[in-house]
């Protein structure tokens, strides 16, 4: 009953607010042709002239202040996603060893309180399911790709293309012998990266011993 009472007076205004205004229209309307026609065209001119400046300051103050506060948000998301490649870097270049693991799950933990606040939607989306990937399997070659998509989606909420960058463009900055990732990855897309360790350290001992 409450909700019908409600629908009914919020539809009772509606109406009385169309009915007024279309009263104003009309008597408007009506004193306009009781001017002479070269008066009623400046009026019109100048009333036309008031509406569009009034519009086009009021538009201009509200993109001005959507874009200080987009601003801002870009600042923040900077602040945190850097903070984020920092850590992960520095436990890329210790090799997965337990310190660095540890290290960056501390550093998780706080880190994801941030990233609620002031990640973007499809970052988190994607930090969701790199994470899960993570907990689920050993790091393997689908880790990196997931990986990758989620520095794009980090890019891509800071306003960055990257469409002109081919898949896999940022496992060079991740692993060092990317060529052979990339060949034993296509031949085996589910090969860890622990296997494709040891076949790198086998070459380097083939090589060592032909010098």
């Amino acid at each position: 009953m409450k909700k019908t009472i409600t629908a009914f007076f919020g539809f009772l205004i509606i109406g009385i607010i169309i009915y007024i205004i279309y009263w104003l229209g009309s008597n408007i309307v009506e004193q306009f042709k009781l001017l002479d026609p070269k008066t009623a065209i400046a009026i019109l001119t100048a009333a036309t002239t008031i509406f569009a400046s009034t519009i086009a300051v009021v538009l201009g103050k509200y993109y001005e202040r959507q874009k200080e506060i987009e601003a801002h948000y870009r600042e923040k998301k900077i602040l945190i996603y850097d903070e984020f490649l920092k850590e992960f870097f520095n436990l890329m270049e210790l090799g997965n060893k337990d310190e660095g693991q540890d290290k960056f799950v501390n550093f998780l933990r706080e880190w994801q309180r941030k990233m609620i606040l002031w990640g973007g939607q499809d970052v988190l989306s994607q930090y969701l399911k790199w994470m899960t990937h993570l907990k689920t399997n050993e790091p393997d070659a689908k880790t990196m790709y997931i990986t990758e998509d989620f520095f794009r989606e980090i890019r891509k909420d800071l306003g960055h293309k990257s469409n002109k960058l081919d898949k896999g463009s940022f496992i060079y900055l991740l692993l060092q012998n990317t060529e052979l990732f990339f060949t034993m990855s296509k031949e085996n897309p589910n090969i860890t990266l622990a296997e494709i360790a040891k076949v790198e350290e086998a070459l380097k001992a083939n090589k060592s011993l032909e010098e």
